[in-house]
């Protein structure tokens, strides 16, 4: 049995083309280096002396910039190169992360966030891209999942470690080390991406034919309705990252220990479980249903919230989050890859990171807002309706 186990982990890892590899190193870098946008509200508030108000403004300035930031890098990626974009994107926003720690008034500082946030972004259509180049479809699921394991990995080491900088060093060293690893990011990128295999000459001119007849990603009546589906269940998604915490704080009154532990346990489970899962599912063809039933996992996991106040529920409703999120995500970010022209790779995943970034922008307000105003049990049959609706969007589309 252990060796079955191990044979199928082997399987999941291996067969990865080295520029997949150097996008997974380069992507966990890249969020282990995530150090500010965590504590951004906290250092606005502490620091700087803004109101919760006028810091809800500014973090959302990250959102408005991404949006803009997401459409301008698909759009080059296809112009360009997607390495041309990664590059500049690190670089410049490196440099930006920097230059944030002395913006100072409310307008310099939502004017420094939003371009360091344009940048930055730029980054994310571009690796999407740079992916579709180098990986068959049939095997792009496993490559996300790949990404998402070394995001999953920077991003709890990051906060960690950016936690004890500030509060043992200042927060200036957080602006630093932000900007200096995403510089030496594009230089490992650099000199990594020089010995990436070249397109051929044969595969740039199916590209160019291909351009006769390919969509716009507005004109792609299918695309729009994943993007539909992808935007109901993404604001039902981040309500775990935003309400869910506040829920389980003022309702329910459980402190920062026990919601730490629940993240880190989601956190757990997508290393462990995520890529020899996707693999599975992707081996076997069965990405459709594995979406479906992912997303109706999502769904499920508010139906423990609405029972009476029990540390095991909070344990459950994790448990059946985390599932949803492994069985629907991967795929869910390979979808652009497949359904988009080999011409128009970074112009449909852009469109897709556009989606990401309006649910960022929409749903904590949204869902904040109805659980101020009608409850927090109101709140979670809604994104439960929510959800269902992408269920129903999914289903009758291929």
């Amino acid at each position: 049995m252990s060796s079955s186990l191990l044979q199928t982990y082997k399987a999941a890892y291996s067969g990865h083309p080295k520029e997949v590899w150097t996008l997974t190193i380069l992507t966990f870098l890249n969020r282990m280096g995530t150090m500010v946008l965590p504590f951004l509200t906290v250092y606005l508030t502490t620091v700087r002396g803004f109101s919760l108000e006028d810091a809800g403004v500014l973090a959302a300035a990250f959102g408005v910039g991404a949006l803009g930031g997401t459409f301008v890098g698909g759009k080059l990626s296809d112009r360009w190169s997607p390495q041309a974009v990664i590059l500049l994107s690190l670089s410049i926003s490196g440099f930006l992360l920097i230059c944030l720690q002395w913006a100072e008034q409310f307008h310099s500082l939502f004017l420094m966030i939003a371009v360091t946030a344009f940048f930055g972004e730029a980054y994310r259509p571009a690796m999407s891209a740079a992916i579709g180049k180098y990986v068959p479809k049939s095997q792009t699921g496993r490559s996300m999942a790949l990404i998402r394991l070394a995001i999953n990995l920077g991003m709890a080491a990051g906060p960690a470690i950016g936690g004890f900088i500030a509060a043992t060093m200042g927060y200036q060293w957080l602006f630093w080390i932000d900007g200096l690893t995403c510089m030496v990011g594009a230089v490992y990128f650099s000199v990594k991406a020089r010995h990436w295999q070249q397109q051929s000459s044969e595969a740039k001119a199916a590209e160019a034919a291909e351009d006769t007849h390919s969509l716009r990603p507005w004109q792609n009546v299918k695309y729009l309705l994943f993007l539909l589906a992808t935007l109901m269940m993404g604001i039902g998604f981040v309500q775990w990252f935003h309400s869910v915490p506040v829920f389980l704080k003022t309702e329910w009154g459980f402190d920062e220990r026990y919601i730490g532990m629940l993240m880190g346990m989601g956190s757990v489970m997508i290393v462990l479980i995520e890529m020899p899962l996707t693999d599975s599912v992707e081996k076997a063809g069965k990405i459709r249903g594995a979406m479906l039933l992912g997303i109706v996992l999502l769904a499920m996991s508010f139906l423990p919230l609405l029972l009476p106040k029990a540390w095991l529920l909070g344990v459950l409703a994790m448990f059946i989050f985390t599932m949803g999120e492994i069985l629907v995500l991967p795929f869910n970010g390979a979808i652009p890859l497949h359904m988009s022209p080999a011409n128009r790779r970074g112009e449909y995943n852009a469109w897709y990171w556009m989606t990401w970034s309006v649910v960022v922008i929409i749903g904590p307000a949204v869902g904040l807002k109805v659980a101020g105003v009608l409850g927090f049990q109101a709140l979670w049959i809604g994104m439960i309706g929510l959800m269902g609706v992408s269920v129903g969007l999914s289903w009758g589309r291929k």
